[in-house]
């Protein structure tokens, strides 16, 4: 297996007259990495706040993922809190994206 070895996709809520609606499904079948906790450098950098958590993925290529979409993981949604382009070498592009792990 390789580092890219969960699916995922995105939700992102769209503006009908002035007005948020509710996520629906935007982006499928996305190679992503496991969720691993942030560092403690890059949580101090984006800043947090209680009761959540950060998490970090990377999304094999550059998609149309923005910061507000959100990343479904088996069935489970997480706010995107960040997302970068990564570039991992001359060869691949991928995307570093910090999520909410909001506790309920």
């Amino acid at each position: 297996m390789g580092i890219f070895d969960k699916t995922a996709s995105t939700k992102r809520a769209t503006l009908t007259g002035g007005l948020r609606g509710d996520p629906t499904t935007y982006l499928t079948d996305l190679s992503i990495s496991s969720l691993d906790p942030v560092t403690a450098e890059l949580a101090m950098r984006i800043g947090t706040k209680a009761p959540e958590e950060l998490l970090q993925t990377f999304i094999e290529g550059v998609h149309d993922v923005r910061e507000g979409d959100y990343l479904t993981v088996n069935g489970r949604d997480y706010p995107i809190r960040s997302c970068a382009e990564w570039d991992w070498d001359t060869d691949n592009l991928f995307m570093q994206v910090v999520l909410e792990d909001i506790k309920a």
